[in-house]
């Protein structure tokens, strides 16, 4: 496979995004993290509270841990990777993201707010 220009831009900011998550890792297993900016203003969960927590659980082996801290993105995770990953393969190839896609990211964003709600209204 020949690495083209676009490939080559994508696997570099890959690679960024790899290198930032580990040094975030490793700052928040030090120092548990930097507090989320919503809960400190509203006091409400935002849809994403929780997600160092589960990142570090499942790095310890503790699934338990980790569902507790946000079990929407815990079972859901997949489909945001694939998105990610399907958006760059279709960036480095020159192809539209597709409208399929592009719904789906839309639904995914619309759950993860319905779920917002729900984890501080309903739970």
């Amino acid at each position: 496979m020949r690495l083209t220009r676009p490939l080559r831009s994508a696997l570099l900011r890959v690679a960024v995004l790899l290198a930032a998550g580990l040094a975030y890792g490793l700052f928040a297993a030090r120092f548990g993290g930097v507090p989320c900016p919503f809960r400190l203003v509203t006091g409400l969960k935002c849809p994403g509270c929780g997600i160092t927590t589960l990142l570090l659980a499942v790095g310890r082996g503790n699934l338990a841990a980790a569902f507790a801290a946000n079990p929407f993105l815990f079972c859901t995770w997949p489909l945001p990777a694939a998105l990610v990953v399907w958006q760059g393969w279709c960036r480095a190839a020159g192809r539209p993201f597709g409208r399929r896609a592009e719904r789906l990211t839309l639904l995914y964003a619309a759950a993860l707010v319905v779920w917002g709600g729900v984890r501080n209204f309903v739970i």
